[in-house]
Parts: structure tokens; C-alpha cells; sequence
């Protein structure tokens, strides 16, 4: 059979501790005045970490493309298209004949 008596006794004891608590609690801001500033500030170099870290690895593959894109056009404009007769702009045809 269960006791009822010391339950109650528990839900009366945390309903006066619940203020005391409370009052423990970082969030609430009811804190020490000193420890509001460093709060503060963790708060906003935890909310910035994951909009840096996307920048980061944004400007990073950005960064990559650019400089194989880089390669792919000097290449590009390094080739020289033969003309009709089979030559290039040397007037030597592919392949040393």
C-alpha cells in the first residue's frame, strides 16, 4: 500500500524549494551582476560559431572551384584550334608532318 504521507511531504518541500532554485538558475539573469557580461558573451560566440563554420567551408569550396576553374580556362585559351587547312596558328600540322 502506498504511503501518501511522504509523498506530499515531497511535493510541499519542492514547492518552497522551487524558488531557491529558480534563483540558481544562469538563464534567468537573476544571477550575480558579474556574471551577466561573460553570459552575454558566450551566448553570442555560440550563436555566431555555426554561421562562421558554414562562411568557413563556403569560402573554402569557393576557393577550391575558383582556382581549378582558373587552371581549366588558361588551358582553354592556351590551345590553339587548327584552321581549315589542318594547321594551327604555327602553320605546322598536328602530329610533324
Amino acid at each position: 500500500m502506498a504511503r501518501p504521507l511522504p509523498a506530499a511531504l515531497s511535493l510541499i518541500g519542492a514547492a518552497l524549494l522551487a524558488p531557491a532554485i529558480a534563483l540558481a538558475c544562469a538563464v534567468c539573469g537573476a544571477g550575480e551582476d558579474a556574471s551577466n557580461g561573460p553570459f552575454l558573451w558566450s551566448t553570442l560566440a555560440l550563436s555566431a560559431l555555426p554561421l562562421l563554420m558554414l562562411g568557413g567551408g563556403v569560402g573554402w569550396v569557393w576557393w577550391r572551384l575558383r582556382d581549378r576553374w582558373a587552371d581549366e580556362l588558361a588551358e582553354r585559351h592556351a590551345y590553339v584550334a587548327p584552321d581549315a587547312a589542318g594547321t594551327g596558328s604555327t602553320g605546322h600540322k598536328p602530329g610533324g608532318a
